[in-house]
């Protein structure tokens, strides 16, 4: 089993965050748990920087990495 890991920007989350009609990050703050997340969390698996992608995009470069 390959370990992937949606990682898209700052900027990105807070987009996506605004246009859900729920929100995730009451608890905490985004730019603090990203830059730990991105500074302490071990590179295992695929890392796929999704910002700028579709859902559908995302899944094909999901697939065209991972062997399976």
């Amino acid at each position: 089993m390959q370990t992937v890991v949606l990682c898209p920007d700052i900027a990105t989350i807070h987009r996506r965050e605004a246009d859900r009609e729920k929100s995730g990050y009451t608890s905490f703050n985004v730019e603090r748990l990203y830059n730990s997340f991105m500074e302490d969390t071990p590179r295992l698996g695929v890392w796929i920087d999704n910002s700028h992608q579709t859902p559908g995009e995302t899944v094909e470069q999901i697939w065209n990495e991972i062997v399976f």
